[in-house]
């Protein structure tokens, strides 16, 4: 199955272009500074001052610690929610240039060309910059919509597998967009490609969604997301796909 055999293909595709390893080191770079500085502002300042604020406020040392460990107990469960409720958003939202030009090096490999120079690839980069970061505030928005329409769907017991399979469709799409809006496609393909690939694109899309929900794991499986859904998307072009 391509669905399977698309794995080892994306972990070739860094062994036979480096600059597709070292640009997806972009986005994990990114990933990982935005849980440093948020970490630490969470759990370092803010909590800081939510201790403060408890030892002057309770004049009892031990309801003061009970109360300290409850915050940190109750900031340590919103501090997850938050990450892998927009950690994927932001963090493709910034590394998105980067994240075009490796799909793009990705799909001239499996078709047997020769990936453009590095310094065409920055060229490329600045030059398609505001059009990329517009292109992918749209889809966010849209993410966003139908991530919140799948979320209370879920709370409707008989469709909540319906709103688990909106959000591991949204997941692939999130990924292949960057191939569908280099070749400026058109809704209407875009749509009929989503069709034909329903299954592939369930199921994949259902793994990267139970993946993403890894805390720091999830920093490695985006620029990895970019490559595999490329590799889909080109396999299908080349009437691969099954």
């Amino acid at each position: 199955m391509n669905i399977i055999s698309s794995i080892g293909t994306s972990f070739s595709t860094f062994k036979k272009d480096k600059w597709i390893a070292l640009f997806s080191l972009v986005p994990v770079t990114i990933g990982a500074l935005i849980y440093i500085f948020l970490g630490k502002y969470l759990f370092t300042d803010l909590l800081g001052m939510g201790k403060q604020w408890i030892e002057s406020s309770v004049s009892s040392s031990g309801w003061s610690s009970v109360f300290y460990y409850l915050i940190v107990g109750l900031l340590s469960i919103a501090f997850y929610f938050l990450v892998n409720w927009t950690f994927i958003l932001i963090v493709s939202l910034i590394a998105s240039p980067f994240n075009d030009i490796i799909s793009s090096r990705v799909e001239k490999v499996l078709v047997g060309k020769k990936p453009d120079d590095v310094s065409h690839s920055f060229k490329r980069l600045f030059g398609n910059l505001a059009e990329t970061l517009l292109n992918e505030i749209k889809k966010i928005a849209l993410i966003v919509v139908l991530t919140l329409t799948g979320f209370f769907v879920s709370f409707i017991p008989i469709l909540a597998p319906a709103g688990i399979l909106i959000s591991a469709l949204l997941m692939s799409v999130s990924f292949l967009d960057y191939s569908w809006s280099r070749k400026n496609m058109k809704t209407k393909e875009c749509v009929s490609e989503v069709k034909k690939n329903f299954i592939t694109y369930s199921i994949m899309g259902g793994a990267f969604l139970t993946v993403m929900s890894i805390p720091l794991f999830n920093i490695f499986v985006i620029p990895f997301g970019v490559v595999y859904f490329t590799t889909l998307h080109t396999k299908g072009s080349l009437n691969e796909i099954v």
